[in-house]
């Protein structure tokens, strides 16, 4: 059996068409191995992501530390201790004693514990040490004998422990403005964490955006090229039979418009890809717009297995809102406490040891007297104190409570556009899941399509023009079904910003 040689050409265009095609479809296959070497998971990319971007990392950070820092209001109720070290000279005359001097000297040292309630009572605790020195000991003869002032004491040393009361009753009464401080100090913090982890998440979220977008472009530029590849083989057959004179000229003019039209197009895609490298690269803080790392390839099989993100009760950023506006309530109620009167109850009970003598007070009889109840001090007082610029304070109070009311409206509207925005999410996923669905259908339509059409062509049925026309449907539907894939991977990124944690 004889073959010439523009059946020879044909069989050789249809074996190379069908290779190529082959090749094409091993690579989109399910079954397909993703596996390579250099190859970056998108976990590997977020972790460098997270560890190399400064914006992330800083993000981080500063969540975990205004988290750790929310904890600061406890500190008004936490116990003090505290040492008080006073000196002082006194020199007016003392109007109920027949002695006088010149000067009285002083030291003390207060020892002790302080403790703030929740509920607005401040209790201290401590022991006081006082030791007196009179200077220049005089007196009037007439009155007191002269053989007094040998044995009048100079030095005087007091031991007392000492029990403190003050209860406010008005002006942070019963502990309001305690409260509505920590409760400030609380939310200010958290509000500030859940921002900072909210700006991180949608940080990362652009980077897995990046990630997929990358995968996507290489994936589209790697078809034209092998579209590319099939429309040089269409136009070099084209030009054979044409010098044969066995092709029309007009077909070979298809067929190179063709290829340009491919060049064209991988040329665009070569500059998407470069495009989607730099983002890529930008994310994990390298200035390149090469990526040597193989990615993962979106395949139908991959996709299958993809599944909606798990919703938190809250994203983030509403989380801040609502601590926004706790802390816009706790400050209303801390200014409009400021504006109060205040009334304080003090009360305080002290015990005395106290000895004088010449030339120094015993400090260990002090001390030991000072356990015994001979000369106990009781002080009971109120403390009353009214703010007189009225006008100034409504208006701050009227001030705080708008600011009040506005926080909660942008805390309601906050949670009403979360729903919004999840709902969207989810519809649009949804819907690019029955997209994807229709283009891998549509994929393998117009593969078969084209299959039958090149078979009708190697038996003559059919025109080269029209073989270039269902290629061009098949690489279509190929960059529909990718596109497709890549937005619902762009989707799932999104609604992982609704995630728990980063």
């Amino acid at each position: 059996m004889k073959l010439n040689l523009p059946c020879l050409l044909l069989f050789a265009l249809i074996m190379s068409l069908t290779s190529l095609s082959k090749a094409n479809e091993d690579r989109t296959s399910p079954s397909a191995p993703i596996s390579k070497p250099g190859k970056i998971t998108l976990e590997d990319y977020l972790s460098q992501v997270k560890i190399n971007n400064l914006g992330v990392k800083g993000s981080i950070l500063s969540s975990e530390g205004s988290l750790k820092r929310s904890e600061e209001g406890q500190l008004l109720l936490s116990t003090n201790a505290f040492i008080d070290l006073k000196a002082g000279s006194d020199a007016k005359l003392n109007p109920f004693s027949m002695i006088a001097w010149d000067r009285l000297n002083s030291e003390t040292l207060s020892v002790g514990v302080s403790k703030q309630t929740k509920f607005g009572l401040l209790t201290k605790v401590h022991y006081d040490l006082t030791q007196s020195y009179i200077i220049n000991l005089v007196g009037s003869s007439q009155q007191v004998p002269a053989t007094f002032f040998s044995s009048y004491p100079t030095t005087y040393t007091n031991a007392s422990p000492v029990l403190e009361f003050t209860q406010n009753f008005w002006n942070n009464g019963f502990g309001r403005s305690t409260q509505a401080t920590q409760d400030l100090q609380e939310a200010q913090a958290l509000a500030s964490s859940y921002t900072a982890s909210f700006q991180a998440k949608l940080a990362i979220s652009q980077a897995e955006i990046s990630y997929w977008n990358l995968a996507t472009a290489r994936q589209v530029l790697a078809m034209y090229q092998e579209a590319l590849e099939r429309a040089k083989l269409i136009y070099q057959w084209n030009v054979k039979r044409a010098q044969l004179q066995l092709g029309d000229q007009s077909e070979v003019l298809q067929s190179e418009a063709l290829v340009k039209g491919r060049e064209l197009d991988v040329l665009t895609s070569q500059n998407n890809v470069r495009s989607a490298s730099r983002n890529f690269n930008a994310s994990r803080y390298i200035d390149s717009d090469e990526v040597k790392e193989e990615l993962i390839e979106l395949t139908p099989s991959m996709m299958a297995q993809i599944q909606t993100p798990t919703r938190a009760a809250q994203r983030d950023d509403v989380k801040a809102a609502e601590q926004q506006a706790r802390a816009s309530e706790a400050g209303a109620i801390t200014s409009i406490e400021k504006s109060k009167p205040n009334l304080d109850l003090n009360a305080s009970f002290a015990l005395n040891g106290q000895v004088g003598n010449i030339p120094a007070g015993d400090l260990g009889t002090a001390m030991s007297n000072s356990l015994t109840f001979n000369r106990p001090t009781i002080n009971v007082g109120l403390r009353l104190q009214v703010p007189l610029d009225f006008e100034i304070t409504k208006r701050t109070t009227d001030g705080w409570k708008l600011e009040k009311i506005a926080a909660e409206k942008y805390y309601d509207q906050k949670v009403f556009s979360q729903e919004q925005d999840w709902k969207n999410l989810n519809e649009s996923f949804n819907e690019a899941k029955m997209r994807l669905d229709l283009s891998i259908t549509l994929e393998n339509v117009q593969s078969a399509k084209l299959k039958a059409e090149r078979d009708r062509l190697s038996r003559g049925r059919t025109t080269t023009y029209q073989v270039l026309l269902f290629e061009q449907d098949y690489l279509t539907s190929q960059i529909v079904r990718v596109r497709d894939q890549a937005i619902i991977l762009n989707l799932i990124a999104q609604m992982k910003q609704y995630g728990e944690s980063l």
